[in-house]
């Protein structure tokens, strides 16, 4: 699990619950290192009719589960390939789209164990009382969320991204130093580019990355000011980044 519940057991010392979404985000590894090996994926035009799912822009596909909106997106890191998307060898109608983020979130992540609801123990037949997720770790985290809100822009990322940063157990620093073990042990980069792009844009506290991290604070309980929510998202992106370059 890359999202949804992941910030509220990676920012334990946040002082407001996090302001979740909706929606369950799961990753499911699929995937191939380079094009040239990749495998045969002319089963996913099967899985995806037998789904029921239609094509939003190829990379993206939509269904309906019962009362659920099931959305299903093929990601790829892959980058012996220039083009935005990436093909998958056999299928006629899906291909991924090329992004930072997958395989940092799938290495080394954290299982946890949760207990199932009264509420969905009524709903299901001889339901578990608990049951055993895998969450991305907290660089993992870290590494897909900068990268979504890279392609993305959307308020909720770049809240989340920095919601973790400060307020992980080791704050900032720990933050930056578990982006650059994830970064080594997934051979992703030496030099981090994606991430240190992303998180500069927090640095000036009159900047909207700031804003958009404090305004959310505020409007799901802080007692902060705006101010000092602003001042407190640039200096934590000032102490990730020095870290993450001494690291």
């Amino acid at each position: 699990m890359i999202g949804g519940l992941n910030p509220h057991f990676l920012a334990t010392r946040a002082p407001i619950p996090h302001q979740g979404t909706t929606d369950i985000d799961l990753l499911f590894a699929l995937g191939f290192d380079n094009i040239a090996d990749s495998s045969d994926f002319s089963w996913v035009d099967t899985a995806l009719a037998a789904g029921g799912f239609t094509s939003i822009n190829g990379w993206r596909w939509n269904a309906l589960r019962g009362n659920a909106q099931v959305r299903l997106e093929f990601l790829c890191d892959i980058w012996d390939h220039i083009g935005d998307t990436v093909p998958l060898p056999g299928s006629r109608s899906a291909v991924a789209s090329k992004i930072a983020g997958p395989a940092a979130a799938l290495h080394a992540p954290v299982e946890r164990q949760l207990v199932v609801s009264a509420r969905v123990r009524a709903d299901t037949p001889e339901p578990p009382e608990t049951v055993s997720l895998r969450f991305a770790s907290l660089g993992g985290y870290l590494l897909a969320k900068a990268a979504a809100a890279q392609s993305r822009m959307l308020a909720k990322d770049k809240y989340d991204l920095m919601y973790v940063i400060l307020y992980n157990e080791g704050g900032p620093r720990e933050a930056a130093r578990a982006v650059a073990r994830q970064l080594v042990a997934t051979m992703d980069s030496s030099d981090p580019v994606e991430i240190r792009r992303v998180v500069n844009r927090y640095l000036d506290p009159e900047g909207s990355w700031s804003g958009v991290f404090a305004e959310t604070m505020i409007g799901t309980g802080d007692s902060a000011t705006e101010d000092q929510l602003r001042v407190d998202a640039a200096e934590g992106a000032r102490s990730f980044l020095d870290e993450l370059e001494s690291a």
